[in-house]
C-alpha cells in the first residue's frame, strides 16, 4: 500500500512538464490556424509543397511544433505527407473525383432508400445539420459549411447500420473537403447552396424516400460537376468593379448576376 501510495506522488517537475506540453500544443493549433486559412484562401494552391524548416522559421516555431501543426492537417486531409517527397497542400485528380463521387452515390442513395425502420433516429441529427450548415453559409464561413455538409451526407451512411461502412465512407469524403470549401468559396450567391439540404430533409421526415433519393442524386451530379469545372479552371473570375455596370441601369430594374458552379 505503501508502495502504492508513494507511486501516485507528483514527480517533481511534472506540473511543468505538462504546461510546456500544454502550451506546445496550443502553439501547433495556431500554426495549423494560419496555415489552414491560407490553404483555404487560396494562397497555399493544391500541390504546393512545403518546406518545414524554412516555413517554421518565417513563422518563429520549431521544426517539432511544425511537424505538429502538418499533422493536424494532414488529419483533415489539408495536406499530404509522404515519405519520399514531404508534405504538400492536398491535390486530387478528375479521376478520384469521379471514383470518389461513384462511391458517394452508391452508399448515399441506397442509404436512403433503405431508411424506412431507422429514420426517427437519424432524423434529429439530421436536422441540427440542415440548420447549422444553413447558419454557417449566411456567415460565409465554408470551413464550417463544409463540415456541416459533410455531416449531413455523413448521416445518411447511417441508415446501412454498419459501422464499418461509415468509418469507410469518412475516409472517402474526406478526400474532398478542401476542394469543397474551395468551390463554395466561389459562389457569388451562396445562398443557392441551402435548399437542397433542406428539401431532403423534409422528404425524408415525411418518408418519401423515392423523392428524396431522387434530389440527392441530381445534388451530388450538380456537386461533382461544380468540382470538377473549378478544378479545369472553368470558372470566370469575379469582377471586381461593377460600379461602371450599374451606372448607365435604372435603378429598380438591377438585377443580380448569379454564376452557377
Amino acid at each position: 500500500m505503501q508502495d502504492d501510495a508513494h507511486s501516485l506522488k507528483p514527480y517533481p517537475g511534472s506540473f511543468l512538464m505538462e504546461r510546456s506540453q500544454i502550451h506546445r500544443v496550443s502553439v501547433a493549433d495556431q500554426v495549423a490556424s494560419i496555415l489552414r486559412q491560407r490553404i483555404l484562401n487560396g494562397e497555399l494552391r493544391p500541390g504546393t509543397p512545403l518546406q518545414e524548416v524554412p516555413l517554421a522559421a518565417s513563422l518563429g516555431v520549431s521544426r517539432n511544433t511544425m511537424r505538429e501543426a502538418t499533422r493536424i492537417l494532414s488529419l483533415e486531409n489539408l495536406l499530404n505527407r509522404s515519405i519520399h517527397r514531404g508534405v504538400a497542400v492536398s491535390q486530387l485528380s478528375l479521376k478520384d473525383v469521379q471514383e470518389i463521387y461513384h462511391l458517394r452515390k452508391m452508399l448515399e442513395i441506397s442509404g436512403v432508400l433503405g431508411a424506412k425502420n431507422s429514420r426517427s433516429e437519424v432524423l434529429p441529427e439530421l436536422r441540427d445539420a440542415v440548420e447549422g450548415y444553413e447558419h454557417a453559409v449566411r456567415e460565409r464561413d465554408w470551413l464550417r459549411a463544409v463540415g456541416f455538409d459533410f455531416q449531413f451526407h455523413s448521416l445518411l451512411i447511417r441508415f446501412h447500420r454498419n459501422r464499418r461502412l461509415e468509418s469507410f465512407y469518412q475516409r472517402v469524403i474526406g478526400e474532398l473537403r478542401m476542394g469543397m470549401v474551395l468551390v463554395d468559396r466561389s459562389h457569388d450567391d451562396p445562398g443557392a447552396l441551402i435548399p437542397v439540404h433542406r428539401k431532403m430533409y423534409q422528404l425524408l421526415a415525411a418518408g418519401k424516400l423515392k423523392e428524396c433519393a431522387a434530389v440527392l442524386v441530381q445534388h451530388l451530379d450538380d456537386s461533382e460537376s461544380r468540382l470538377s469545372r473549378v478544378m479545369n479552371g472553368e470558372v470566370p473570375k469575379k469582377k471586381r468593379n461593377r460600379q461602371s455596370e450599374r451606372a448607365s441601369v435604372p435603378r429598380g430594374t438591377q438585377t443580380a448576376s448569379r454564376r452557377r458552379v
